[in-house]
């Protein structure tokens, strides 16, 4: 994770959010804020609008209070008020005074339109006088007062009741006439308190209503009880806002304002639905949803072209990189579309070719160096065999045994003839088997019925090839140190064959049944070190110099092994690949 934060693709992504996020949240709110102000606007209006009619509406009902009040008083009306109650009703007074009442009601009803009717109620007995109007709407007032008036422990004196029926509601109010059971009052239809806001165009989406104090409502109204009180719980909400949010039963947002009234105890709703509210507003009203989305949009193209543009020509240069590390010089970039690109490409493939021309000549300079160095390794091997052939000369002659020094110098002769002949790199086993042939018949004659050998070369390995002297050394080494005293027959065994494991190559194996050599010195020679730690002197320069051509030739491949015999000698396994790495042990430069 740390890593990934260390990209440019990380540090362009995160910058671009930086800058964009604000901006788009900052795009967003001003959107919200616009659309706020909005709803803040029309739901002041609307706000001021039912306010105004509440008011009205509370103006038309202090003036019928007023109005009542004056029946009850000192009103013309009032001696007619006492005659229905003192006169039977059959009698021509009450029919008179009947009269007289209603006539003044007609009167005044054009003055007071939000009135149904008024009417007089007489507690003894108990009677029903309502302004005259049809036979029908006689018949509702009926239905409507007669069990409310009846009522005398419910019925409301001096204020502002509601009466609610399965079809209406209405609002009634009643004043007494002093010291006498009569009662002067009006009825007014709920939905008159109503009838100019709901009297607006009908796509407006404005719908009025009037609710009682308990929350129930009195108007019609397409809402259910459920979103009435969804309504009185938003508006009982504080806050400073001119209107208040709720949704509906179906799902559909609203707003909604409140009027209360000071004459009754209701108070008046206007809600009007948001997308009505905010239908002509479409940018508005979109901008919610769309800002997000093209927001999206950007930073999606914004990604592809840093992608295209900047991050893929980086990348395509990183992975040239690193298959250069992992030393694939062949690599060549295509050049970018833009100047600076094209410039990098354009020398990162000239620094390449260059790096791959270097590395060739470094490389041909190693092999020449190394073929000198093997040169020089192997040109050391004939000095030292050279002298200890003269010792051995110098001895048999010393011995005047003049027959095994002709024999010894044709066996050297042989061998300095193959020398001047075969100064190569690689030689084939059997003349490798020559050679040490050459050199213990040499020994042979040195030391007479003291030291055998045995060869074992099967005809499918005697054209392998291999260094020259390569076995030699260590026959040399077996003879020097590992001959046994006393007369006990010293046999030294060559045999080559096929690995154990089946991995292909081949294996030299010598084995003698000599002195054998100590575990510590066993241990040096199997790593290939001496006691103080240099190689020359585990085994000598011999078998060091073996070593150092070997590993030069054919690198780990080639393999080593010392160790002592069941019973006694030395053994020692030279195991060589199948084919040599002519590019030597140092082939990775």
């Amino acid at each position: 994770m740390v890593q990934k934060k260390r990209t440019l693709r990380y540090k362009f992504f995160i910058g671009f959010i930086i800058v964009t996020v604000p901006l788009i949240l900052f795009l967003f709110y001003n959107n919200y804020y616009a659309m706020n102000v909005v709803r803040e606007q029309v739901s002041q209006s609307n706000s001021n609008l039912i306010s105004t009619q509440a008011a009205k509406k509370d103006i038309a009902l202090g003036q019928t209070v007023s109005y009542l009040l004056r029946q009850v008083t000192n009103n013309t009306s009032y001696p007619n008020l006492l005659a229905l109650s003192s006169y039977p009703e059959d009698s021509g007074d009450y029919f008179f005074a009947k009269q007289s009442l209603l006539t003044s009601f007609d009167q005044d009803y054009g003055a007071y339109k939000e009135v149904d009717t008024f009417f007089v109620y007489l507690d003894k007995p108990s009677r029903l006088i309502s302004s005259q109007r049809s036979y029908s709407e006689i018949e509702r007032y009926h239905q409507v007062l007669d069990a409310y008036m009846a009522d005398k422990e419910h019925r409301k004196v001096h204020e502002w009741d509601i009466i609610q029926t399965q079809d209406t509601n209405y609002f009634v109010r009643i004043e007494q006439v002093a010291d006498n059971a009569i009662y002067v009052g009006a009825l007014i239809n709920a939905e008159m308190l109503i009838d100019e806001l709901n009297a607006a165009p009908l796509d407006s989406g404005l719908e009025e209503l009037l609710v009682s104090s308990a929350g129930v409502p009195l108007t019609a109204t397409t809402l259910t009880g459920e979103d009435v009180e969804n309504i009185e719980h938003s508006l009982k909400k504080p806050g400073n806002e001119a209107y208040r949010k709720f949704n509906r039963a179906n799902g559909v947002e609203y707003l909604a304002v409140s009027a209360g009234f000071a004459q009754a105890p209701v108070h008046m709703i206007a809600i009007v639905p948001e997308n009505s509210l905010l239908k002509q507003l479409f940018y508005f009203q979109w901008a919610i949803y769309l800002v997000p989305v093209l927001g999206l949009v950007v930073i999606l193209f914004y990604s592809f072209f840093l992608k295209r543009t900047l991050l893929k020509p980086m990348q395509a240069l990183m992975s040239g990189m690193r298959r250069i590390m992992h030393g694939d010089l062949s690599v060549r970039l295509k050049e970018g579309s833009s100047f600076e690109f094209a410039f990098l490409i354009d020398t990162f493939n000239g620094m390449v070719g260059q790096i791959s021309r270097l590395k060739i000549d470094i490389y041909e300079g190693m092999l020449k160096k190394q073929e000198a160095e093997f040169k020089h390794l192997q040109a050391q091997i004939n000095p030292h065999f050279y002298l200890n052939s003269l010792n051995i000369i110098y001895s048999l002659s010393s011995l005047r045994k003049n027959d095994l020094v002709e024999k010894m110098t044709e066996h050297l002769a042989d061998y300095f003839r193959f020398i001047t002949r075969a100064h190569r790199e690689f030689i084939t086993i059997s003349e490798e088997i020559d050679h040490i042939s050459n050199y213990l018949e040499i020994q042979k004659l040195r030391f007479p019925d003291k030291l055998a050998y045995e060869v074992n070369v099967p005809a499918s390995y005697a054209g392998y090839y291999l260094p020259p002297l390569t076995i030699q050394p260590f026959i040399e080494n077996a003879v020097i140190h590992g001959m046994p005293e006393g007369e006990r027959l010293y046999v030294i065994s060559i045999e080559v064959k096929p690995p154990d494991d089946g991995s292909g190559g081949c294996e030299i194996v010598i084995t003698d049944n000599g002195l054998g050599v100590p575990p510590e010195k066993l241990r040096q020679l199997q790593a290939g070190i001496t006691a103080d730690g240099g190689e020359q002197g585990a085994g000598g320069l011999g078998i060091w110099n073996v070593r150092r051509r070997l590993g030069m030739i054919y690198g780990e491949r080639a393999e080593f092994c010392f160790s002592a015999g069941e019973q006694e000698g030395t053994v020692i396994r030279i195991r060589l690949p199948a084919e040599r790495d002519n590019e030597g042990g140092d082939s990775d430069v």
